[in-house]
């Protein structure tokens, strides 16, 4: 396989139809949103007696009114009732309503779970579709919200079926990797996702672990016998402590703040042609945040493991989330129709670096890999540059998410406050690491 070294940017909490649907109104290949007005009406939530079709959102510095309920029962709401194989798609609205903090929804009103952006207000996103593979089938692992996914992502299971204080530790991918000498590293803005399973703090404090700053350096100096193998790139968390705005797209924040990591990671990995040229990056996100999205998970069965903190099976994968395949062994512009979820990035790393096989419960998982969407033979131009995104970026996003001198609310957020702290009086912390962090911690 040509591809030596990959990258894993997840992001948080939007749909397909949220933010990669709208490419369907203007193109034939991609399994999105319609104008018909018999389709939007069939797609429609309904709440209050009312229908509620897709409607475009046009402010992407906004913060929405209230963070959409997205654990493993708002889900179940969000999707219907199923009939047969096949899940309505109708419940974003009445979740919604439900909402921490909502005021009622008005007849007339057009609720942001039933948004979408288009390329004028997600240009990164947009830049990246028409360059690279986008793959319209990619759902989350599990109808369940950020940590179980994001386990799926980087375990192929799950001890947990909604977040939890602290999150329980279980194998992941750093051990997979560190066990087969593949260098890997961890690139972080905020707090790294996986200090919340507290006993890693030690590990997170190591040499596996650098800030995000350091990534524009260490692609353009670092030798390539040194340079990791595997990278994992982390946004700052909208639930964890953070100073200035989060960019991880977590609502009810806007998307600015996502749109600008992206592109700096893109114009960090293409800063090397040598690195770019036997790379790709999976830009993905852990699941769709209680947003719409129109088609209907896949009734793919996942269990719990034996020492699993839940008892009920899972019947059937997430909801869409927008996924770019971004590398020069991509066909330009293209489109990858075939079923995928989160454990397709592992059956891509067991691909590259293991001989085809990750491990039997992910090889045994009905999904495509990641390596199906290289079919091209590479290039020899160099990596496309995006165009002046000046007036976009100028502009900084308002108000929201997890941001100083508040108080956390949910578990995850009480799970970060945690991890900070166990960082601050980890006695392996260097000196100065996280010094500005931990003057961004939640009030005691």
């Amino acid at each position: 396989m040509p591809v030596s070294t990959i990258f894993v940017l997840m992001m948080e909490n939007r749909s397909f139809d949220h933010l990669l649907g709208y490419l369907a109104l203007h193109r034939g290949d991609v399994e999105g949103l319609s104008s018909d007005p018999a389709w939007r009406d069939k797609v429609a939530s309904t709440y209050g007696g009312k229908r509620f079709p897709p409607s475009p959102l046009t402010d992407p510095y906004d913060a929405i009114a209230a963070d959409p309920p997205h654990g493993r029962a708002d889900i179940t709401t969000q999707l219907g009732q199923r009939v047969g194989d096949i899940f309505p798609m109708d419940g974003f609205v009445s979740s919604y309503a439900t909402a921490k903090g909502l005021t009622p929804i008005a007849a007339g009103s057009e609720p942001p779970v039933m948004g979408y952006f288009t390329a004028e207000h997600a240009p990164v996103t947009a830049f990246l579709a028409q360059h690279y593979a986008i793959c319209d089938h990619w759902h989350a692992a599990l109808p369940a919200g950020t940590q179980p996914n994001r386990l799926m992502a980087m375990s192929g299971f799950t001890r947990i079926e909604d977040n939890k204080t602290p999150l329980p530790n279980q194998e992941l991918v750093y051990d997979w990797l560190t066990k087969r000498g593949i260098r890997w590293r961890v690139y972080h803005v905020g707090i790294p996702f996986f200090a919340l399973m507290l006993d890693r703090v030690g590990e997170v404090l190591g040499p596996h672990f650098r800030p995000f700053a350091e990534f524009f350096e260490d692609v353009e100096s670092e030798p390539p016998d040194e340079f990791p193998q595997v990278v994992f790139l982390e946004p700052a968390y909208s639930d964890a402590p953070h100073i200035g705005p989060s960019c991880d797209d977590h609502s009810p924040a806007g998307i600015k703040g996502g749109q600008e990591f992206v592109l700096e990671a893109y114009r960090a990995l293409t800063r090397s042609p040598d690195l770019w040229n036997q790379s790709a990056m999976i830009v993905s996100y852990d699941e769709h945040g209680g947003f719409f999205d129109h088609v209907s998970p896949p009734l793919i069965e996942t269990l719990p493991p034996a020492d699993a903190l839940y008892k009920q099976k899972f019947t059937s994968l997430g909801v869409r989330v927008p996924a770019l395949v971004i590398s020069p062994f991509v066909v330009p512009g293209s489109v990858h129709h075939a079923l995928m979820d989160h454990t397709s990035i592992l059956k891509f790393i067991g691909d590259t670096f293991d001989g085809g096989s990750y491990s039997p419960l992910v090889d045994a998982r009905p999904v495509g890999s990641v390596s199906a969407v290289l079919t091209n033979a590479g290039r020899d131009s160099p990596a496309p540059v995006i165009g002046s995104l000046e007036a976009y970026l100028a502009l900084e996003p308002k108000p929201g998410g997890r941001v100083p001198n508040t108080k956390p609310e949910t578990p995850i957020q009480e799970n970060f406050q945690q991890a900070l702290d166990a960082i601050r009086n980890h006695p392996a912390r260097p000196p100065g690491a996280y010094d500005d962090l931990l003057q961004a911690d939640f009030p005691h």
